[in-house]
């Protein structure tokens, strides 16, 4: 599930959110079983436009759209992952 602000937001915001969600990647973030929520996103004409989003898990994701209208997908470094025995050598 994506869930987007649906609060009162700048008309700049509301685009650049509607173009994030037009992307394949947010289709497939909709079909996910863990719901993933907007916590950052552009609020200025862009590009570059980015949307940051995080699941109920914790897992972070930033999704940042270049002059050339590509979106790219960044995972967040920095959050912790448990182990699981196939990564345990």
């Amino acid at each position: 599930m994506l869930r987007l602000p649906t609060g009162p937001i700048t008309a700049a915001a509301r685009r650049n959110l509607e173009a994030f969600e037009t992307t394949s990647a947010a289709t497939e973030l909709a079909d996910d079983a863990r719901t993933w929520t907007a916590i950052a996103w552009s609020w200025a004409p862009g590009p570059p436009l980015r949307v940051t989003l995080r699941s109920e898990r914790g897992d972070v994701v930033d999704f940042e759209m270049d002059a050339h209208g590509l979106w790219r997908m960044h995972t967040d470094p920095n959050v912790p992952r448990e182990a699981v025995s196939t990564t345990l050598a």
